[in-house]
């Protein structure tokens, strides 16, 4: 029997009512910046990924993981908001913009000091401007970075492939990057050079389920492998192509030996664990052009993110 008219009357109000139960994430507004306790940085281009070689699309990426992440039920109130950091699109302006970003991300962080920073790209080359903001206020970084690909290539044009190196060689302080998920056939053998400032550590897969006992001791393997400082800022980043083709297929580069998602969540896990106040987690390069129907590329990166809302 097919439904009656009278079977769909007053279910579209019913269901928009229950949008009071979701996470709302509103635009940053002055009055509510000193009281954010999650701030989403969305850095909304693509430009570094093409100058990368790389397949366009990821420009979509940060509006598409926070309208994921809309969707999930609010247990309690948040002071959530977000605010987009859009780039330019010529590519004579790549470099100009960068500088930009730098600018507004730093007034964006002066403007909310108690807020946990959660910064949505985009190509990973948007890692470049978020330390260098943080960088004017913490001299000692440390980034752990979950990458399938090192992203210290030694190109005189900048790009998606380079953020690392190019903040070693600015950095005003001591830089130490920990690279977790490497593939050696992801990878030039020059990326693997030494910076000019700084120190990197680097595990490939193999490496780090040696050293973790298949995953299963990460939280004790970061905590030998990172010392923690008063004047230490400890960044972690997510590349999207760290993780398995099985859940992750929306990137530029398919990784078909990537991580879990379950070790990355470990590791994020641990990383909310740690005592510094501020947490501060770039995720990059998540393609929604190449998600599937169920966007499952899209709801596994907002399930990393809602854990520790």
């Amino acid at each position: 029997m097919p439904p009656m008219k009278e079977d769909y009357d007053n279910i579209e109000e019913q269901l928009k009512s229950r949008s009071s139960d979701r996470l709302k994430i509103p635009t940053l507004d002055s009055q509510m910046a000193k009281s954010i306790e999650h701030l989403f940085l969305l850095s909304e281009s693509d430009l570094g990924v093409i100058r990368n070689g790389g397949r366009r699309g990821s420009n979509y990426g940060p509006r598409a993981i926070v309208q994921t992440l809309k969707k999930m039920a609010a247990h309690k109130e948040h002071k959530l908001a977000e605010e987009s950091i859009r780039g330019k699109l010529s590519d004579e302006s790549f470099n100009e913009q960068q500088i930009c970003d730098t600018n507004s991300i730093g007034k964006l962080i002066e403007n909310s000091p108690n807020a946990n920073l959660w910064h949505i790209g985009g190509g990973h080359d948007h890692i470049y401007p978020l330390l260098s903001a943080l960088n004017k206020e913490h001299k000692n970084i440390t980034v752990i970075n979950i990458d399938a690909h090192l992203d210290t290539r030694q190109d005189s044009h900048f790009h998606s492939g380079t953020p690392f190196r190019q903040f070693a060689n600015e950095c005003k302080g001591e830089f130490k990057l920990l690279q977790l998920g490497i593939h050696k056939f992801a990878n030039s053998t020059s990326t693997y050079d030494a910076l000019a400032k700084g120190e990197m550590k680097i595990y490939t897969n193999a490496q780090l389920e040696k050293e973790t006992a298949n995953f299963t001791s990460i939280p004790s393997f970061l905590d030998k492998e990172l010392f923690e400082s008063k004047d230490e800022l400890i960044v972690l980043s997510l590349d999207c192509d760290a993780i398995d083709s099985m859940t992750m297929e929306a990137v530029s580069a398919v990784n078909h030996d990537g991580l879990s998602l379950k070790s990355v969540k470990a590791i994020f896990s641990w990383y909310y664990s740690l005592s510094q106040n501020k947490k501060v987690v770039g995720i990059y390069e998540y393609n929604p052009i190449f998600d599937s129907l169920s966007c499952k590329g899209a709801r596994s990166i907002a399930s990393l993110i809602e854990a520790f809302l």
